[in-house]
């Protein structure tokens, strides 16, 4: 039986992923010293077996954790190569040009760990609660392969709420394409839903660093 959201609660969905975004940013922020700010360029609910062609038939590199507590299930989030190049450059000052080595290796899951981990915690946090996950699997690999690792538990009537965003990082003059799915259990991610309203919400990050994404958008 498909996921039923009632479409009232479209707003919250709305702010739970500004949210996330926005801790994402904040996070990278700190980490890398630079100003960062996320771009949401859609939102949109697909189902899990699309997934594979939703990341496509190229090679791209993973980040992937298995949700602990409700709304459980998985998420996870793909970039492609350059920005994997980008980020890890960015981190320890030697541009990977002539491939990874170990440390810009150790860099990428750093900031993975990062990314993962604020998207999560800023989910959390405005729902005024904790969510545990572990430390994210990153992998190459395609579109079929990623869905296939990733989605492996996941209940066939679940949905997907996939983002598709831009990480802008100005003083650097540079920014990356981020796409992340949020696959969570149907039943858990419903009931989480039902029980709150907009207003009841905890206040969000600093609204300074995501643009704002309208209802109309979904």
């Amino acid at each position: 039986m498909p996921i039923l959201i009632d479409i009232r609660k479209l707003r919250i969905i709305n702010r739970l992923i500004k949210d996330g975004a926005g801790n994402v940013a904040a996070a990278l922020e700190t980490m890398a010293g630079v100003e960062s700010t996320v771009k949401i360029k859609s939102l949109a609910f697909v189902d899990p077996s699309d997934i594979p062609d939703e990341i496509g038939p190229a090679s791209r590199y993973s980040a992937q954790v298995r949700l602990r507590e409700p709304p459980y299930g998985t998420f996870f989030l793909t970039f492609a190569d350059a920005t994997a190049d980008e980020l890890a450059g960015l981190l320890t000052g030697v541009d990977p040009a002539d491939g990874f080595n170990e440390m810009h290796e150790s860099a990428l899951q750093e900031i993975c760990n990062i990314m993962t981990s604020g998207f999560i915690d800023g989910i959390a946090n405005t729902l005024g609660t904790t969510i545990d996950i572990g430390t994210p699997d990153v992998y190459r690999g395609t579109g079929a392969e990623i869905a296939e690792k990733s989605l492996s538990h996941v209940h066939t009537d679940s949905l997907s709420i996939v983002l598709d965003a831009v990480v802008d990082m100005a003083e650097r003059d540079t920014d990356f394409e981020v796409r992340i799915f949020l696959v969570p259990d149907p039943g858990a991610f419903v009931n989480l839903i039902d029980k709150i309203e907009l207003d009841e919400l905890s206040p969000a990050v600093d609204g300074k660093y995501v643009d704002e994404l309208e209802t109309s958008d979904l």
